[in-house]
Formats: structure tokens, C-alpha cells, sequence
């Protein structure tokens, strides 16, 4: 049980982030103020936890009735991280109006999802969480496991002012856009991942 909870948490930390949601956050919430950008870091926060939650009770369960392979998810939200991460490198300005409107819309996407609930965690919660494996009381400590690590994840977030603050505009230009091709590798990485295992090409 205890060697589980450890994989579990290595492997939320690894598809959550939390150092690579910094440029992301940064990069969407450079002209909002600092009470903004904690406001839009619990708002997010709080949206990731309900959507893995949703996934870690009926994920499984939809996934089988509907017939969707997980693999097939993968490479979905691999490809809308590709859009996301060519706007990061483009500099695009679709995200830059600091109105509420947009607030509501950054926090829950690109945000929450699919950046911190992306298809890798939305696939590990459910892995690991198992239902022909795992007992309910099991689930629920996996689900604790991964509060842990969103947790970690927010005071990160409420950490990135501090970042933005030190590395200036054209700083956070420069990190933004180099980020944004590393982003652009793992979503292709998600998506060649995703066809792989569908295909069951080279043992996936």
C-alpha cells in the first residue's frame, strides 16, 4: 500500500508539473495584479481537483461504456496542447485582457485544463485508481495523494509573481517562448504516445 501511495505521487508530480505550470501562468496572467493572479491560481486549482476527482469516480467506468480508449485520449489532449503551446511561441494576444471575462476563462482553460488536469493526469489518476485493482478505501487514499500534490502545485503558482517580478517583461518574453517549444515537445510526445499505445507499436 505505502510503496503505491509513493508511485502515485511521483507519478501526479511528474504529469501536474508544477515547475513547468510557472511559465504557462506567468505568460497568462502577466498584465493582471497580484490579487488577480492568486484569485485565478485557487479558481484553477480548485477546477483541476474536481475534474480529476470526476475522473478518478467515473472515468473508468464512462471510458468503458462509451468504448473510448484511453490512448485515443491521450493523443487528443496532446494535440490541444500543441495549439496552446504554438500560441506561447507565436506570442499570441488572444489571452492578454485582464477582465473578469477572461479570468473565468484562462482559469479554467488553459489553466486547469487541459495544463494541470491534462490527458497524462486525467490517465494516471485513472490508472491509478484503478476499480479491477484497487479497493475503494485504496482509491480514496491515491485521491489524498493527489491533493498532496496539487497542493505543492498551487504554491507554485502563488509563487510565479515573485518570478515574473524578477525576470521583468522582457524576461518573461524570452521564457514564455522557450517554454512553449518545450511544451510543444511533450505534446507531441503525448500525442506519438497516444497513437503508439493504441496501435500497440513498440510494446505500448
Amino acid at each position: 500500500m505505502f510503496r503505491h501511495l509513493v508511485e502515485a505521487f511521483i507519478a501526479f508530480f511528474v504529469v501536474v508539473d508544477p515547475f513547468g505550470t510557472i511559465p504557462l501562468f506567468l505568460s497568462l496572467t502577466a498584465d493582471h495584479t497580484a490579487a488577480q493572479q492568486r484569485r485565478i491560481a485557487v479558481k484553477s486549482t480548485f477546477v483541476a481537483a474536481g475534474i480529476l476527482v470526476f475522473f478518478i469516480v467515473l472515468g473508468q467506468i464512462i471510458f468503458d461504456h462509451i468504448g473510448v480508449n484511453l490512448y485515443a485520449f491521450k493523443a487528443a489532449g496532446g494535440s490541444v496542447l500543441l495549439i496552446l503551446s504554438l500560441q506561447m511561441v507565436m506570442g499570441s494576444n488572444a489571452q492578454q485582457d485582464p477582465s473578469n471575462q477572461q479570468q473565468t476563462d484562462i482559469a479554467i482553460f488553459p489553466i486547469a485544463l487541459p495544463y494541470i488536469a491534462g490527458p497524462g493526469a486525467i490517465m494516471t489518476v485513472i490508472l491509478q485508481t484503478d476499480n479491477n485493482l484497487y479497493s475503494i478505501y485504496e482509491q480514496a487514499m491515491v485521491t489524498l495523494v493527489l491533493f498532496v500534490v496539487l497542493g505543492i502545485n498551487f504554491l507554485f503558482l502563488l509563487f510565479a509573481p515573485v518570478v515574473n517580478r524578477v525576470l521583468g517583461k522582457s524576461g518573461n518574453d524570452v521564457l514564455t517562448r522557450v517554454l512553449g517549444l518545450i511544451l510543444a515537445a511533450i505534446a507531441v510526445q503525448s500525442i506519438f504516445s497516444g497513437v503508439a499505445g493504441f496501435f500497440h507499436i513498440g510494446g505500448a
